[in-house]
């Protein structure tokens, strides 16, 4: 009944038809929407996802990440849409690589961030630090875990629509990031906080990598059908070259093992009831997983 409850709250406003993808993108450019705001995803490199938000009754509108400018100012362009933020999850080169152009082509836009070791940032945000754009508020939450200075955006709607998540390398559909710089328990922590969030919030990864970490999720609990079903849909929407973000908080929650280290199944599949060092064992097994 949750699940079904937040779908709806998502579905009451039309979808437009998504762009064809270009031959060198991975995925179609798809919009999502609900009341107050718009989400165009972008895909971009391998297997990345750049994403544009818009505050509807104002069309400010701001990037998460950038990691092709060229396909992001065509869109920009085509759209006839204006800049004003960019909000940058972490240091690596494919979510942060452009900064450095977008400070010399448009020197009005913010570039906010959270760690030192990206370039041309002119906004260094705090901790729990809230920034609006238009009648939305951008609440920056520290993710330390994938890096010491990754940050999560969790934005809500002020038209009333339900909030969306932008997680970066922190958490991905049925699966989460690498603990480069952080810990088990570091990575808890960040699962615990995401619990706390309204159910019906969208996550919005920054890679296309769904099907993968799902086909690991089988493997640690290989009799949760909610697995089996979102992979059947998620190999669909790859053959068509569909994004599979978003996905619901709520939903996350059903088949993703790196937020059911406390479920009695997925610690069954590491042998040990203790949360932390299940975190240990699903992402250390998730890291050779192919």
């Amino acid at each position: 009944m949750i699940v079904w409850r937040a779908r709806r709250m998502w579905a009451d406003t039309a979808t437009p038809k998504p762009a064809a993808a270009a031959p060198d993108l991975h995925s179609k450019i798809v919009d999502v929407r609900c009341e107050g705001m718009v989400v165009k995803i972008i895909p971009a490199r391998k297997n990345n996802y750049m994403y544009l938000i818009t505050d509807l009754p104002t069309g400010c509108t701001a990037a998460i990440d950038l990691s092709d400018n060229k396909i992001l100012f065509d869109v920009l362009k085509q759209e006839k849409m204006k800049l004003s933020y960019a909000f940058i999850t972490h240091h690596h080169e494919d979510h942060s690589g452009g900064t450095t152009e977008l400070a010399t082509a448009c020197p009005e836009v913010k570039i906010c961030a959270g760690d030192e070791r990206i370039k041309a940032v002119n906004h260094c945000i705090k901790r729990d630090e809230k920034i609006k754009l238009g009648q939305m508020t951008i609440h920056c939450l520290h993710t330390p875990c994938h890096t010491v200075g990754h940050y999560c955006y969790f934005v809500e709607c002020g038209a009333g629509g339900p909030p969306a998540l932008f997680t970066g390398d922190t958490l991905f559909q049925g699966g989460c990031g690498g603990f480069d710089e952080g810990t088990p328990e570091q990575m808890y922590a960040i699962v615990k906080r995401f619990c706390a969030l309204p159910k019906e919030s969208r996550v919005f990864g920054g890679h296309e990598n769904t099907i993968l970490n799902l086909r690991f999720a089988e493997t640690v609990e290989p009799e949760n059908s909610n697995i089996h079903s979102r992979l059947v849909w998620a190999q669909k929407q790859r053959e068509n070259k569909l994004p599979t973000p978003p996905s619901l908080l709520c939903e996350e929650r059903l088949w993703n093992p790196f937020m059911r280290v406390d479920h009695p199944d997925v610690q069954q599949y590491t042998g040990d009831t203790d949360p932390i060092y299940t975190m240990f064992c699903l992402r250390k097994q998730r890291d050779t997983f192919k």
